[in-house]
């Protein structure tokens, strides 16, 4: 199964095409600038395109050394020249009909999808899920008869799971989230003391080890969600449950960050996930700090100058570094 619209296999093919007459293009005398940013919204555009693309690099670097030129017997009749990309072109060509099948099952099977810092963006898998990844994400998508399995190797994505059969699973680390027909957020942060945080919007989610390490060892626990828990493992403890604001579990689908009495540290971790432009706290108290407030996502400026004004904190811009620290002691003013 791929990432694919409702005209199937025709989209497929489509692909499959587009992808090799961009390689034509991008090997021919005709390339420039305008060709390549040509090339680059294409593959920005799906993420059928870039598994296409990077599917059909691959079949080029491997036939790079396909000879260039092939003896012709003397009675043959002279033909006009080729262009100097004509058969590298149609060696990709032949490849490409050759290995059909295994250029689907290969890359199309398991499309990858990345996210860069600051960017949002959303997904329709063929059986009608919805996938909303957000910022500095990893995510491969790999569906075959049985299970509609995703694997979550870095971020944060939204799950609107659609109505099926088979079972949509999420692996994510150590852990695997199993759903039918459901709303549901994962995260995973392997640097965090919280490595992974599943939050159920609606429906019923089961999370579960991946595999068992130790066969004597007692049943592994799974964990039941119903709608509006969070469950939150933890790098030294025991997983907790709790039950968050979803408003604030699915701000950032609305480029908000919603913090209530949080702590400034954490809040600025959560700024730093989505800009280059980083925010540090100098001293622990000020860390400590319980913030609150509704923020947009991409304004990291806005939010420390606020936090610097409302709390009397000293604000300085290092490079591309905003670091705060508590302010001089206020003097009390004379009698």
């Amino acid at each position: 199964m791929t990432l694919m619209d409702q005209s199937g296999e025709g989209t497929l093919v489509r692909v499959q095409a587009e992808a090799a007459a961009w390689m034509a293009l991008l090997h021919s005398s005709e390339r420039n600038a305008e060709v390549e940013a040509g090339l680059r919204r294409w593959i920005a555009a799906d993420p059928l395109h870039a598994a296409a693309w990077e599917a059909a690099t691959d079949i080029w670097n491997e036939t790079s050394n396909l000879p260039r030129r092939i003896p012709l017997p003397q009675t043959l009749p002279h033909r006009p020249a080729k262009p100097p990309y004509f058969r590298p072109v149609l060696a990709l060509a032949i490849v490409l009909c050759l290995v059909g099948g295994g250029f689907a099952a290969k890359y199309l099977l398991h499309p990858r999808v990345n996210t860069v810092v600051g960017e949002q963006r959303t997904l329709n898998l063929e059986d009608g899920t919805r996938v909303e990844l957000n910022t500095d994400s990893h995510l491969v998508v790999k569906y075959d008869r049985q299970f509609r399995t995703v694997v979550l190797n870095s971020g944060e994505a939204y799950f609107q799971v659609a109505h099926e059969s088979r079972p949509f699973v999420v692996v994510a680390g150590e852990r695997r989230v199993l759903a039918l027909g459901t709303a549901f957020t994962v995260r995973r942060d392997d640097s965090a003391d919280n490595p992974l945080t599943v939050t159920l919007i609606e429906g019923r989610v089961a999370v579960e080890p991946v595999e068992i390490t130790d066969a004597q060892a007692p049943p592994p626990k799974v964990e039941i969600l119903s709608p509006g828990e969070r469950l939150r493992v933890h790098r030294h403890a025991a997983a907790s449950l709790d039950a968050p604001s979803m408003e604030k579990v699915t701000g950032w689908m609305r480029g908000q960050l919603i913090f209530d009495h949080t702590p400034l540290r954490e809040a600025i971790a959560e700024f730093n996930r989505y800009s280059p432009l980083k925010i540090s706290v100098a001293s622990p108290q000020a860390g400590s700090i319980p913030v609150g407030g509704i923020f947009r996502i991409s304004d990291s400026k806005s939010f420390a100058r606020a936090v610097a004004e409302t709390y009397n904190l000293q604000l300085t811009l290092h490079g591309r570094e905003i670091v705060l620290d508590e302010g001089p002691p206020q003097t009390a003013p004379a009698p």
